[in-house]
């Protein structure tokens, strides 16, 4: 069975075990094990958890550590059917373990440039310089599904951040798109899978030599977009 990982055992970490363990409960979710990474051994979703334990209930584990640590020692051998359950506020993790893998297989990554202006209604740029982008000019609830049809506007959801990333823009050579999509009771997860062909993907363009890339996190309304430029560590 799928493993979840929750990056973050804080409030929004403990929303996101308490959802998980009620879908399993339910019959929703088929998994026999949530990890909570977080530094606090009695962090929010922990306490959450013990509050809850029942008979079937999938086994709970928190793992002290830093996120970017954990995913080095970890996301590299899980399974390609595993799950993360990103950390919305956080920092575009993801990204830097990709560059770190990169970088680990003697490639060389920096910044490729801004990214070139797209149709979103917002479109902002983070302290580490990725571009942060919604559809959402509203305040969308914690738990959104983001649904076919879309009850802010009452009409349908005809867009796709996670679709529009996936066309890479002129002067780059491949797009990723990581989706965090609707896995179940409003909350959305990345493949690990996917996380992999990712690196693999990179590494293996070290080979073609200099190549610039869009990656992103995305859903279909909100997502982090980051350029990135790698290149064999020699060239």
């Amino acid at each position: 069975m799928p493993r979840i990982v929750v990056i973050g055992g804080g409030d929004v970490g403990a929303v996101s075990l308490r959802q998980l363990l009620r879908a399993s409960a339910a019959g929703r979710l088929d998994t026999d094990e949530i990890v909570v990474v977080d530094r606090d051994a009695g962090c929010a979703a922990w306490r959450d958890a013990q509050a809850r334990r029942g008979a079937g209930a999938p086994r709970v584990r928190v793992e002290l550590s830093d996120w970017d640590a954990w995913l080095d020692r970890h996301l590299g051998a899980s399974r390609a059917d595993d799950h993360l359950v990103p950390y919305h506020w956080g920092p575009h993790l993801l990204v830097s373990w990709l560059a770190r893998e990169v970088e680990r297989a003697g490639g060389h990554v920096s910044h490729a440039g801004p990214l070139p202006p797209g149709p979103w209604p917002f479109q902002s740029t983070t302290a580490a310089g990725d571009r942060a982008l919604s559809y959402a000019t509203w305040l969308c609830p914690p738990l959104c599904i983001e649904p076919a049809l879309w009850p802010h506007t009452r009409g349908p959801r005809d867009w796709s951040l996670a679709a529009d990333l996936d066309r890479p823009p002129a002067g780059f050579d491949a797009a990723i798109v990581l989706r965090s999509l609707h896995l179940v009771w409003g909350i959305g997860t990345i493949r690990t899978g996917d996380v992999l062909a990712a690196r693999d993907l990179l590494v293996a363009g070290l080979q073609r030599g200099r190549r610039r890339y869009l990656v992103s996190t995305s859903s279909h309304c909100h997502a982090l977009a980051a350029t990135l430029d790698v290149r064999p560590a020699q060239a």
